[in-house]
């Protein structure tokens, strides 16, 4: 189906649009290729706990954030840089590490939908979204109030490769509890779904 805005669908267009985006995200959440991924981090997280022990402790709380942020800034001088061995398992455990803080303190999960594994592109990596069953209270949270889906989405790999790219006091800590926290306002005057100042 072509995208069409929800707002223009009749009844029968809208139920089947909503049946094609939960699927995907059914099958983003399940799959193969994400699972692959999944699974070689966990594997290689025990050798890579142990390694940086040093640093840690890496149990999966909010508070190892700052050590897991030093370790990486510490690593690399540039995203560049920390690009070019993203898929080695000081980066890739590492995002598989944050994402699994986010989902263990937030209730997010991880998704990649099949469909990018032959290219796997900067922007194609697993990332992290609340449950599809929370997309109802994100329903008018987009800027322009088109998208009936939209939950925020939250990159690991990429976050962690940007970090040197970013102020200290922009790093893995900022606006945590608040970006998967609905939005109760925002910059349209006229939005008649929040309330604004």
């Amino acid at each position: 189906m072509e995208w069409t805005d929800p707002r223009d669908m009749d009844e029968d267009e809208y139920a089947e649009y909503l049946r094609e985006e939960k699927t995907r995200d059914h099958v983003s959440a399940r799959n193969a290729v994400l699972e692959k991924w999944l699974e070689q981090q966990r594997t290689e997280f025990p050798a890579w706990a142990k390694e940086r022990a040093g640093r840690g402790p890496w149990d999966f709380t909010v508070d190892s954030l700052p050590r897991l942020e030093a370790l990486i800034r510490d690593a690399f001088d540039s995203p560049a840089q920390a690009r070019k061995v993203m898929d080695t398992p000081l980066v890739a455990v590492a995002a598989w590490y944050l994402g699994e803080v986010h989902n263990r303190a937030f209730g997010t999960q991880w998704r990649l939908h099949p469909s990018f594994a032959d290219d796997n592109p900067l922007d194609h990596r697993p990332h992290l979204t609340l449950p599809w069953e929370r997309r109802e209270e994100f329903h008018y949270t987009d800027p322009e109030h088109i998208e009936d889906d939209a939950r925020p989405i939250y990159s690991p790999t990429e976050i962690l490769c940007n970090l040197r790219a970013r102020p200290a006091d922009q790093g893995l800590l900022h606006r945590i509890s608040s970006r998967w926290e609905v939005p109760t306002c925002c910059d349209d005057s006229s939005c008649r779904y929040h309330p604004n100042s």
